[in-house]
């Protein structure tokens, strides 16, 4: 795992805010709820809302978007994206890359 992801996803999973490159995490209140965003090339590809965390490749099947997201994934014991003939997996599931919720263990939904 490449050292800027290390940094974003600690600042992701403690609510700081970080920038660097073309990854940026912020935490805010919105409508009085704490939220930390995840950006990578200024579109949202991770977001925590109180416990819940929803994720999304935002159209980019990239290896940095993956990397990015798996890097989140393994901090919180979820399994990680893979590739299988041009196709994203999810927690051993076909993924499109649209925003799903992250559901207990290995379970996510599409929102």
């Amino acid at each position: 795992m490449r050292q800027i992801t290390k940094q974003a996803v600690s600042k992701f999973n403690n609510n700081d805010n970080y920038k660097k490159d073309n990854t940026r995490i912020e935490y805010q209140n919105i409508f009085s709820e704490p939220t930390t965003i995840m950006y990578l090339h200024n579109n949202i590809i991770a977001q925590k809302l109180n416990k819940e965390i929803r994720i999304s490749n935002c159209g980019w099947f990239s290896n940095t978007t993956k990397e990015r997201l798996n890097g989140l994934l393994d901090s919180i014991g979820f399994n990680k994206i893979y590739q299988k003939n041009f196709e994203w997996f999810l927690a051993d599931r076909k993924w499109n890359g649209k925003p799903v919720k992250l559901i207990g263990t290995n379970s996510w939904e599409y929102i």
